[in-house]
């Protein structure tokens, strides 16, 4: 196995090796990129694993750290190019969903600018200098400051069939109940690197801020580690799934603002007319209820008590 190199960041056989890309620099700071590169003793497949790209979805920055740790390079074929978080400045400040730099989504952005603002540069800089070495990408989010996710697996899907299979194939190597495939376009997430470069793109959603919780760690962890196994990156037989794809959802946003009060649980099931939650005025009179439109699980909460109209409150999911 030769030399691995990530501009700079240099491994040698059977080595891990950790260094930052610069993306930019603000009036006072500079900002840059942490990345671990482990490369095997063997030539192998490249995966590419990125925690962080929302900084506040801290269940997936964790998870990318323990892989990072426990891997023995010594023991691997290929290589993982791993970022455990990708938006600093977001976990940094602990903002909501947005860079507080320059406002954007860094989940909008992608392929990036070199000349553009910091968001646009930090995933040019991923996407030139990481992902376009990889073979396969795993993008790890959860839920932001608001909101509570439970287990689920966007897979990519495009025009390459053998790529939209890899893709579904990588998302079932998560403990995952149900799939959700998105079409991957030329722009905006990372997932449209399984566009741009080829190679199968899956996203893990697992997690909330408040508080870190540990089923949610490992969902993240052991899909990752299922998908090293996958690609032969590591030894072992992948423990893959056969989960529901593409079923039947529902979500809900509030159509006024106010108090949002939840009945449920995140996971929980829940019966065809059951009482989800409501919206009450700052008088505590009620503005809109929500009811169970047929048995589903909760797949995602609201965790913030004051709500805006036009804020997502619950998510159901359908896996009968």
């Amino acid at each position: 196995m030769a030399l691995s190199e990530v501009k700079g960041i240099q491994a040698g056989p059977g080595e891990k090796a950790f260094g930052f890309l610069k993306v930019g620099t603000t009036s006072v700071s500079t900002y840059s990129i942490p990345v671990a590169v482990l490369n095997g003793v063997e030539p192998g497949k490249t995966l590419g694993v990125i925690g962080g790209t929302h900084g506040t979805e801290f269940a997936s920055i964790e998870a990318v750290i323990r892989v990072i740790q426990d891997l023995d390079p010594m023991e691997m074929k290929g290589r993982l190019l791993a970022i455990p978080v990708l938006n600093g400045p977001q976990f940094e400040h602990r903002s909501a969903f947005l860079s507080p730099f320059d406002q954007l989504n860094q989940n909008r952005v992608f392929p990036g600018d070199p000349n553009g603002t910091l968001s646009h540069r930090a995933a040019y800089v991923v996407f030139s200098e990481v992902v376009s070495q990889c073979d396969a990408l795993v993008d790890c989010h959860g839920g932001d400051i608001t909101e509570d996710i439970d287990d689920m697996v966007l897979a990519g899907k495009g025009d390459d069939e053998e790529v939209n299979k890899m893709a579904v194939d990588m998302a079932s190597c998560f403990p995952t109940k149900y799939i959700t495939l998105f079409p991957v376009q030329e722009s905006g997430l990372s997932m449209s690197a399984q566009k741009r470069y080829g190679i199968p793109c899956v996203t893990s959603e697992a997690g909330t801020p408040h508080n870190v919780r540990e089923r949610h760690v490992e969902f993240h962890y052991e899909g990752i580690m299922n998908v090293l196994k996958y690609f032969d990156i590591i030894e072992g037989e992948p423990e893959m799934v056969k989960p529901i794809v593409a079923p039947k959802r529902y979500r809900y946003n509030a159509e006024q603002g106010g108090i949002w009060h939840s009945y449920v649980e995140l996971g929980q099931e829940v019966k065809a007319g059951e009482e989800l939650g409501n919206v009450t005025d700052l008088f505590g009179n009620e503005l809109e209820a929500f009811t169970a439109p047929e048995d589903s699980t909760v797949s995602f909460l609201r965790v913030y008590y004051s709500v805006n109209c036009g804020e997502p409150l619950i998510g159901l999911v359908v896996l009968d």
